[in-house]
């Protein structure tokens, strides 16, 4: 997979909450746990529009 730059422009807050979860052991360091986020968000997407086509393909089925 190509490799692409991402730039996040978050607040105080939200790099503490970073700071606190790379604390717990989640992930080695900030880079790491955003790269980890987006995965997750990636994989959920994908289970999410596989859901929707098989529900589009049943209900066609049943039409």
């Amino acid at each position: 997979m190509d490799e692409q730059v991402v730039v996040l422009k978050l607040n105080q807050q939200q790099l503490e909450l970073l700071d606190n979860t790379v604390a717990r052991g989640v992930a080695p360091d900030r880079a790491s746990l955003v790269k980890l986020a987006l995965r997750e968000y990636a994989a959920q997407r994908e289970r999410e529009a596989a859901g929707r086509a098989a529900t589009a393909a049943a209900a066609g089925a049943t039409a």
